[in-house]
């Protein structure tokens, strides 16, 4: 069987974007909460919501400053978000905020938005791309090895998240720690 996926336009955010505020804040939330039941939601681990417009736009008013955000589109419409952080002393930058819409999941739009960052921190010579997802999301992890990413022995908590929370999960929750060489 042949998959064939449409080609989406994947370009850093700019300060026209806040014209879609609401729809980027959206984006991110329904891949993030519980009115998504796609095989990268966490909800199982909370239900707060990952962002809200005042977030989103202070990252798009601030891009290029400390973080490099982009935006996968399908016409004019923003269905998809990817982040890095500038890079630390050891050259390495950190990958965040990777959502899609629940609609376009399964589409192509992860990937081609991780492909193009990633190709973008090589360009800017950044050394490694390290990312953190949920110990225990095997398919998210596998997701990001066929990516080129490896898996580090390290592992961190994931409390810091609670500073904002209003509810907090029960158990204790671990974040994998995984990393990819660019140059």
């Amino acid at each position: 069987m042949v998959c064939e996926y449409h080609t989406y336009n994947v370009r850093e955010a700019i300060i026209e974007d806040l014209k879609q505020l609401d729809t980027i804040v959206k984006v991110v939330n329904d891949a993030y909460n519980v009115s998504n039941d796609g095989w990268t939601t966490p909800k199982h681990i909370f239900n707060e919501e990952r962002t809200n417009n005042k977030k989103i736009q202070e990252l798009v008013q601030t891009n290029g400053t400390t973080h490099v955000l982009y935006f996968a589109l399908d016409g004019e419409t923003i269905v998809g978000t990817i982040m890095f952080s500038q890079p630390d002393e050891n050259g390495e930058a950190y990958c965040s905020l990777l959502a899609v819409a629940p609609a376009y999941q399964s589409k192509g739009v992860g990937g081609q938005l991780f492909r193009y960052l990633l190709n973008q921190m090589t360009k800017r010579n950044i050394e490694t791309a390290t990312l953190s997802t949920f110990a225990g999301r095997t398919e998210v992890i596998a997701w990001y090895k066929k990516l080129g990413f490896v898996e580090e022995p390290e592992k961190v908590d994931f409390s810091w998240h609670y500073k904002d929370a209003t509810t907090v999960p029960d158990s204790h929750i671990e974040l994998v720690v995984m990393k990819k060489s660019l140059l």
